[in-house]
């Protein structure tokens, strides 16, 4: 049996264990990730430095997350001086105990392998990645390194996660307008941890000689229409729209933009005169669903 956040051990001792603490914490975060600060830097030695901060550690769902602080300083260990031929990725991480060995919170850094095409080395199990650093070759000391792909935020559950998906395709689609049948023109994958409201943004500019035509444009989600417009073009090379918002349920999705010529009107009507030259599409997260 167990008792809430904020209530105080009683006499017989009932009060909220460590497992239930976290298992809570757990439900206030889309994922682990960094909170605030923690921002990593090289120096004159072969430690790096790592700004005062908060991050959501896990050592996995089962065990629920952590809020874990540091204060600020250097990793506990240094790494050694860049290889003399190739270079190498270092990644400094948080690894929050919760009993085994011990229940601090430890600011390490994990040396990675010189190599001409170099990888990140592998962290130890509930280590939150908080910056890969690329160390060159001959380095003599971590301020030689520059950073290495982005940090990893922690999104707040029922917080926005921004843009899950894009794809973007310049090519010109002039050739498949002899006929009325829908082509595919963009395809993205998205993934969210939740039942989501999503916003589908999709942008094409259409351009059409002599008296235009109509585009029919489709968006789908998970191969099922959800949204299906005629957009007119003309010779007028303008920026052209279509939107959906609509819920998702947790997991991997995929948006498909689909569009062919309007039927009806004649197989040449817009013909090899139709430019279809630029098309994006985004998948924005809008939060949970309920």
């Amino acid at each position: 049996m167990t008792t809430a956040l904020g209530v105080d051990v009683d006499s017989d001792g009932n009060g909220l264990d460590p497992l239930t603490h976290r298992q809570i914490i757990r439900r206030h975060w889309n994922n682990t990730g960094i909170m605030a600060g923690l921002a990593v830097s090289g120096r004159s030695d072969l430690y790096y430095a790592v700004s005062a901060g908060v991050a959501v550690c896990s050592m996995g769902d089962a065990d629920g997350y952590t809020e874990a602080y540091f204060a600020g300083g250097t990793t506990e260990n240094a790494v050694s001086a860049g290889d003399g031929t190739y270079a190498r990725i270092d990644s400094v991480y948080l690894l929050a105990n919760n009993g085994t060995p011990d229940n601090l919170v430890h600011c390490m850094v994990a040396q990675g392998t010189p190599a001409a095409s170099p990888v990140a080395p592998t962290l130890p199990p509930g280590a939150m990645l908080l910056q890969q650093m690329l160390v060159p070759a001959g380095a003599s000391k971590t301020s030689s390194a520059s950073v290495n792909g982005s940090q990893n935020y922690a999104i707040p559950y029922g917080g926005s996660l921004g843009q899950v998906g894009r794809s973007v395709d310049n090519s010109d689609y002039s050739s498949v307008w002899t006929d009325t049948a829908f082509h595919n023109m963009l395809l993205c994958t998205f993934s969210v941890p939740t039942d989501r409201m999503i916003h589908v943004d999709y942008q094409c500019s259409p351009y059409a000689l002599g008296d235009g035509g109509s585009v029919i444009s489709r968006i789908m989600i998970d191969e099922s229409t959800v949204k299906q417009a005629e957009i007119w073009c003309n010779n007028i090379a303008d920026m052209k729209y279509l939107f959906y918002d609509g819920v998702v349920t947790a997991g991997s999705h995929t948006c498909r933009i689909m569009a062919a010529k309007k039927t009806g009107q004649q197989v040449n009507y817009i013909g090899s005169s139709l430019s279809y030259i630029g098309r994006a599409v985004q998948v924005w997260d809008r939060g949970v669903s309920q």
